[in-house]
């Protein structure tokens, strides 16, 4: 067999031999059920990741405006694929359809069945909090 032959067929099986891994049997790294640890939020988002065994916790802390960690009222996932919130004080409960507002730069909202706050200007956007068209949703812009 001639020698580039043999060199491909080397490279075809390196590349075979590190795919298989990838194509099934890796552990999750994130397989706890969502839950709160104090005002941090603990949760396994369902994605591509954990489909192809990367995935990773989602830990963050729950600070002002939104400083309170709370399971989901509705029992179910919300829009971004997590059941634990954080949620403004006092802790409000709150139903669709909830209309958002601005105060200020802080979207104020409901997330899982209660009063959620949210910053603008954390966003890499302008900061401010408003609506893009005057019948379009309140939001961060």
């Amino acid at each position: 067999m001639c020698p580039i032959t043999l060199r491909v067929r080397r490279a075809l099986l390196l590349a075979l031999a590190l795919c298989v891994p990838c194509l099934g049997g890796c552990r999750v790294a994130c397989d706890f059920e969502p839950h709160c640890e104090g005002n941090v939020v603990m949760d396994c988002h369902v994605g591509i990741d954990q489909l192809v065994g990367r995935g990773s916790p989602v830990v963050y802390p729950c600070l002002e405006p939104a400083p309170l960690c709370v399971e989901s009222r509705t029992g179910r996932r919300d829009a971004e694929g997590g059941s634990i919130s954080c949620a403004r004080s006092p802790l409000t409960p709150c139903d669709e359809p909830f209309a958002s507002s601005c105060e200020g730069t802080v979207l104020v909202s409901c997330l899982g069945g209660y009063v959620s706050a949210y910053d603008c200007t954390n966003d890499t956007g302008t900061g401010r909090c408003g609506r893009r068209t005057p019948e379009g949703p309140v939001q961060c812009l």
